[in-house]
């Protein structure tokens, strides 16, 4: 879709949205993709023929992509050696880090001569803490804010997915430097291939986000939507009485309630609702990770 097309689009959606504010657009900066919300596929039917007959424009709908995240569940340490030489001053940088997984009030790291702490809360979540405990003036200070870009870098596109990374923590302890052909590119580059191979050999795992559901169902109905709820990976976390209703309150992987307002509505003839709020990221059950890992 060329500039043009997207305008046409953004304009046709947004007179869509004056006639019937039930339709909701918004933008993912993380999943590049444009987010419209409305209430069922017969709504997105219609809309899809408002868009192609009335303001002749043609779009295709995808599933929403969902928000991962990628971390670590063990130690690992690495080391790089960035060198390039083609005339006249060259780059060259060598870095050795240790990571390991990070946790709210973990002691510091043992046997490390920790000369300097950042602390940083990333955007996108969770936490990335950097140590620099180089001795004897290996690397010179200020290249260390470069090695930490480099890590940055990675953690923006995780070897796994290309989701985010998050709670990390680094300890850059040895490495090398070239009086010469040393510079901040060198080191930003070292810093991201030792990041991200130290990443890989840490047994990393996927994070899924997960949504705190509450479905209120007519009595009769909630074994068939329990069942449903079920295949959906969700648990349970407790049902209560409401006249002749039940209110189910579970836990259920975002990427597992794709159509579940259709459903729900096919399966209680229209009669149940539900809301939902984001509750937190856990981990993704193994065949899932190497299913989206090889995608």
């Amino acid at each position: 879709m060329n500039t043009k097309d997207e305008e046409k689009l953004s304009e046709s959606l947004r007179k869509i949205h004056s006639q019937d504010p039930t339709v909701q657009i918004s933008f993912s900066s993380e999943a590049k993709q444009l987010i419209l919300s409305c209430q069922g596929e017969l709504h997105l039917a219609t809309i899809d023929w408002t868009l192609k007959n009335i303001y002749g424009v043609e779009a295709r709908f995808d599933k929403p992509k969902i928000a991962f995240r990628e971390t670590i569940q063990r130690s690992s340490t690495s080391n790089y050696r960035h060198k390039k030489q083609s005339g006249g001053s060259g780059q060259f940088a060598e870095v050795h880090l240790k990571i390991e997984p990070w946790y709210e009030n973990m002691e510091e790291p043992q046997g490390f001569n920790i000369r300097g702490k950042e602390e940083m809360d990333l955007s996108w979540g969770g936490k990335l803490i950097f140590y620099n405990c180089i001795v004897g003036g290996v690397i010179d200070q200020r290249y260390l804010p470069s090695i930490m870009k480099g890590v940055l870098e990675v953690m923006e596109e995780g070897p796994l997915t290309g989701s985010y990374i998050r709670d990390v923590r680094v300890m850059v302890y040895d490495g090398k430097m070239h009086s010469v052909d040393s510079n901040d590119i060198s080191f930003k580059i070292a810093g991201a291939h030792a990041f991200k191979e130290a990443f890989l050999n840490a047994n990393p795992k996927l994070l899924e986000p997960v949504l705190e559901l509450t479905v209120k169902v007519p009595e009769e109905m909630v074994g068939n939507v329990m069942t449903d709820l079920q295949a959906r990976r969700s648990m349970i976390q407790g049902i209560e009485s409401n006249n002749n209703y039940q209110v189910l309150k579970c836990l259920t992987p975002e990427a597992e309630l794709y159509n579940f307002s259709t459903d729900l509505r096919s399966l209680t003839q229209g009669r149940a609702t539900f809301k939902s709020s984001f509750s937190m990221y856990q981990a993704v059950p193994a065949n899932i990770q190497k299913e989206l890992v090889s995608k």
